[in-house]
């Protein structure tokens, strides 16, 4: 195989690696779990938990202008992308933030772009 047959390989190849790569960080910032943070009574929400440790719908309604079945939907919305771990006790639900989780989520979204940015795309 002569050296220009290797160089357009190895081309092809970063091309094929940015493109699935671009994809995937795409995806990333596309996906549900951007758009439960874009809603600023769930920042809100995170930063209340962050204070309070894990606590339940009333511990957040006393401090929340929401009623508490805005804020139920919330952390359901929350915890159905990972950002929040529900505990049940009886029938009371407690709602903390899965810190694994939620820094995996962007700790996945930093080594995409980190890829990227290895591949010159940005």
């Amino acid at each position: 195989m002569a050296l220009v047959d290797i160089c357009a390989q190895l081309c092809n190849n970063c091309f094929m690696t940015l493109d699935t790569e671009l994809n995937k960080l795409t995806r990333s910032l596309d996906s549900k779990f951007f758009k439960v943070l874009s809603e600023p009574a769930r920042i809100e929400i995170l930063k209340l938990l962050l204070k309070l440790g894990e606590t339940d719908v009333n511990g957040l309604a006393e401090k929340l202008p929401q009623d508490r079945s805005v804020i139920s939907r919330h952390l359901h919305s929350m915890s159905d992308v990972g950002i929040l771990k529900i505990r049940k006790e009886g029938r009371h639900i407690f709602y903390k933030i899965d810190g694994k989780n939620f820094v995996g989520k962007f700790e996945e979204i930093l080594a995409s772009m980190k890829k990227c940015v290895s591949l010159k795309c940005c």
